[in-house]
């Protein structure tokens, strides 16, 4: 089933990067790249939970069925992409991109290494962790830690303040730069560890009683910690080191916060935003080609003559009803599949 509050907020996490990745400057655009460390903690949150959910209910985990099951969901649309990029380059240059260069994106390297596009270095995060939680929910479930809360506490938090401390000594070095980026998995795990910390308390312990007793206390301290996006750029000494820390554990308490959905009652408010908050909840549901494709389609709106200050309106318009398309062309045939194929498994 579906929660409405975690589609919303993938729809603002896709539309942050697109507003980032727009190369005229628009209002958002020093914010948008906390969209992908949004991306991050609602993949934890998510995945994990899909996890901790099946142990719960079986007392196991199927690990090979879970590799499998995100298989379906992300290696179709993903290599269909690298297939497009690579065609649409060819046609562009005459030339094909250098296998070392294939070969990162194709095995997941390009957050180390050059790949053929520059925003997919997060899936290869992603791909990173998905095979690293079917490492660890093994390993703790064959030595029955899972359950052992106070661990699995410490564990986590030992591993958020190793992520800090391992930005902390790449940056600073550049402390007096105004932008020093990096995309390395290990440098950019602790969003997903943060969501993966948020559904192991969920599932595992009492604290979403508190946290649903004192929601609008921690939304309010959600946005303490998130507030300094404003202030600090991407890539500053800041953001690298204490801000990413603040933005995510920020994002965790609003991933919490959403399972309850962003319920407005008052009746003249309702009307308002009603419709964008469904618009942006199908923008989430599709979130993942949107994100893939949205570069790609700029290449078709630089091919259109208008007026340039309408140029976002046309990047909008184009880019996400290209990504859904896409998403119902690749994405959802494959799932639908993968449904398929594991219910069949389980009738017989």
């Amino acid at each position: 089933m579906r929660i409405s509050g975690l589609d919303f907020l993938r729809g603002i996490a896709v539309l942050l990067v697109i507003f980032r990745h727009e190369t005229v400057d628009n209002i958002l655009f020093n914010v948008g790249w906390v969209g992908v460390d949004l991306f991050f903690v609602l993949s934890g949150f998510l995945i994990a939970g899909l996890v901790f959910k099946e142990y719960l209910n079986n007392k196991k985990v199927n690990v090979t069925r879970f590799l499998i099951r995100r298989g379906f969901k992300i290696y179709p649309p993903f290599y269909f992409f690298i297939f497009v990029t690579i065609v649409v380059n060819y046609i562009e240059t005459g030339g094909f991109y250098s296998i070392e260069k294939i070969l990162n994106e194709v095995f997941y390297l390009q957050s180390y290494r050059e790949g053929l596009c520059y925003h997919t270095w997060s899936l290869a995060i992603e791909e990173h962790f998905y095979i690293g939680l079917a490492i660890f929910i093994f390993v703790i479930i064959k030595t029955k830690l899972i359950e052992k809360k106070g661990f699995i506490g410490y564990f986590m938090v030992s591993m958020l303040i190793l992520s800090f401390l391992m930005r902390f000594y790449i940056s600073y070095p550049h402390s007096e730069e105004p932008f020093f980026p990096f995309a390395g998995t290990h440098l950019r795990m602790d969003g997903i560890l943060v969501g993966v910390l948020a559904a192991y308390l969920y599932y595992f312990t009492d604290f979403y009683k508190l946290f649903t007793k004192y929601k609008y206390w921690f939304l309010g301290f959600s946005c303490i910690l998130i507030s300094p996006i404003f202030f600090f750029l991407g890539g500053s000494y800041f953001s690298n080191t204490v801000g990413l820390t603040s933005f995510n554990l920020g994002f965790g308490i609003l991933v919490l916060f959403s399972l309850k959905g962003f319920k407005v009652r008052n009746k003249f408010v309702l009307p308002i935003t009603k419709v964008p908050f469904v618009i942006i909840c199908f923008i989430g549901v599709h979130s993942y080609s949107v994100y893939l494709w949205h570069l790609m389609c700029e290449k078709i709106v630089k091919l259109i003559d208008f007026d340039q200050q309408y140029y976002l309106l046309v990047f909008l318009a184009i880019a996400l009803p290209f990504g859904v398309m896409m998403s119902y062309l690749i994405e959802r045939p494959f799932l639908k599949l993968r449904d398929y194929v594991y219910r069949e498994r389980k009738s017989t």
